[in-house]
């Protein structure tokens, strides 16, 4: 009887020693699980974080590949032509002692063509002389009136001329003007864009595939969109639509279709350059 207790003693202890095995054996289990997971949800997170990086980082190479707008609008988004009509491309080119004439201007805006029709043989000549500069904003604010958005595509015709085809600039604006389709109505087609470009001596077929791609619409379209809800930049002038002429940070409020009040506006603000 003595030895079967014993046996029994033994396998109660066997037993126990077993359970307790099983029970560190799960828990450490349940620790490799614990780690296993960890480990896989920062192995997880760093794949995520190095895709929204590398997202990251493409969205900002793409966005400094495209520009925030033509090359050649390095003047607050504008144009700047200078002696002889040429575009100034740089800065640096851009000499401060002379006067600058500001012009925000929509190709589809009547008032606009008002003023261009009115002054700009003047303007020529006095730029040309390289007595001025001016800079040229084209905006679109006037989709809406147009059958097929002529106001942003005329626009951004005019921003691919400046940019492939520079020594035509003050041409190509000049004739979008004098062929201003009246309001409400469909304007040329961008096909018809690129024909008229041609007309007036664009070559270059960058440029008239520009024109035809529609390429700076939409960027002629933002523009405005900034426009409407802020300052004139570099002044603290509100914008208050086009044409909206500066010159010396002073607005121009007199009759768009009256050359000689403009001139005299000129010779008050900029007396020097106007002799």
């Amino acid at each position: 009887m003595s030895n079967e207790r014993l046996t029994r003693d033994q396998q109660r202890e066997a037993a126990r020693a077993k359970a307790k095995a099983m029970r560190e054996a799960q828990k450490k289990n349940e620790g490799r699980k614990r780690i296993l997971t960890i480990t896989g949800i920062v192995s997880v997170s760093a794949a995520l974080l190095g895709a929204i990086i590398f997202v990251a980082s493409s969205t900002i190479e793409k966005a400094e590949e495209l520009g925030d707008g033509p090359a050649t609008a390095i003047f607050n988004d504008g144009f700047r032509v200078g002696e002889n009509l040429q575009v100034i491309t740089s800065a640096s080119q851009a000499d401060p002692a002379v006067p600058n004439i500001v012009i925000y201007q929509d190709m589809a805006c009547s008032h606009c063509k008002d003023f261009e029709v009115a002054n700009m043989a003047q303007i020529r000549e006095l730029v040309g002389s390289g007595k001025y500069t001016l800079e040229v904003h084209p905006i679109s604010f006037m989709d809406a009136s147009s059958a097929n958005q002529y106001s942003s595509r005329a626009a951004g015709a005019l921003a691919c001329v400046a940019e492939k085809s520079p020594n035509n600039f003050v041409s190509f604006n000049e004739a979008l003007f004098v062929n201003q389709p009246a309001g409400g109505t469909a304007g040329p087609s961008s096909e018809q864009l690129g024909e008229l470009a041609t007309q007036i001596g664009v070559t270059e077929k960058a440029a008239i595939d520009c024109i035809t791609s529609n390429t700076w619409a939409s960027w002629a379209k933002a523009k405005a969109k900034d426009l409407s809800v802020g300052k004139v930049p570099g002044t603290s002038l509100d914008f208050t639509g086009t044409p909206m002429v500066i010159v010396n940070g002073k607005q121009y409020q007199g009759d768009t279709k009256n050359p000689a009040m403009f001139l005299q506006f000129l010779q008050t603000e900029a007396p020097v350059a106007a002799q």
